[in-house]
């Protein structure tokens, strides 16, 4: 969080003007940032002081939902943001998570992709993610859309699961797969044709208690036919 003296003097435009400068070079001067707005970063660990003493940002998202949750307009904010700062946040999260994960993933003829599949292998649950960069102004009317896309490529994705788990053996251990579709809007949350809508604040959240939200939700749940399931109880050398 910055700090409240940042907020008090208008906190929406001194973030504007943060976004722009990060967006523009990852670090920034020391002289570019005043004392109060440097250390109201450096707190709560958005950004990071490098050798040289530049401060250097640890990730545009975090940044930005800071942003928003002080008030910015998601719109102006989102156009500080890159899909591969989306991804890279969601694959981040992922791993915190305990997530094998798996970026820009191709299966099948036709070579289609999704941007994240990953693998909690404990849960045997799996969970494919499509990142939307999109301006919160057109995210209701497109949601719909997106996920009937969504949920048939990952009905077409296990259809060819044989072919696939050559290359990613770990797919085996997934049981059951579940589709959500990340934005930076908080305008659609929930679930749409059994795709979760997960704001990209609450992504963290929602991958640690997959299992709760997915039956909170009502997400589509897809069994994977190529499912191979562990005798636990057996010694290593008897599986």
């Amino acid at each position: 969080m910055i700090s409240d003296s940042v907020r008090t003097h208008q906190p929406a435009e001194e973030f504007y003007r943060l976004l722009r400068l990060f967006s523009e070079r990852p670090c920034a001067r020391r002289e570019e940032l005043d004392t109060d707005t440097a250390e109201g970063l450096l707190e709560p660990g958005l950004v990071y002081r490098a050798v040289s003493g530049e401060l250097c940002v640890k990730s545009m998202v975090q940044l930005a939902m800071s942003a928003i949750r002080r008030g910015c307009d998601p719109r102006k904010v989102s156009a500080y943001l890159s899909w591969r700062d989306f991804e890279s946040f969601v694959a981040e999260a992922l791993e915190e998570a305990g997530y094998e994960v798996f970026r820009n993933l191709r299966f099948g003829v036709r070579r289609r992709e999704f941007d994240i599949l990953a693998v909690s292998v404990p849960s045997s649950l799996g969970v494919v993610v499509d990142c939307k960069h999109w301006s919160p102004r057109h995210a209701r009317g497109r949601i719909r859309e997106a996920s009937l896309v969504h949920s048939a490529k990952m009905r077409e994705f296990l259809d060819q699961c044989g072919y696939t788990i050559i290359d990613y053996p770990v797919l085996r251990r997934v049981r059951e797969f579940f589709g959500a579709i990340v934005t930076l809007s908080e305008s659609v949350r929930g679930s749409v044709e059994g795709i979760g809508i997960v704001p990209i604040y609450y992504f963290g959240d929602f991958v640690r208690n997959l299992r709760y939200y997915a039956e909170e939700l009502k997400l589509l749940a897809l069994r994977n036919p190529c499912y191979v399931e562990v005798d636990r109880s057996a010694k290593p050398g008897q599986r």
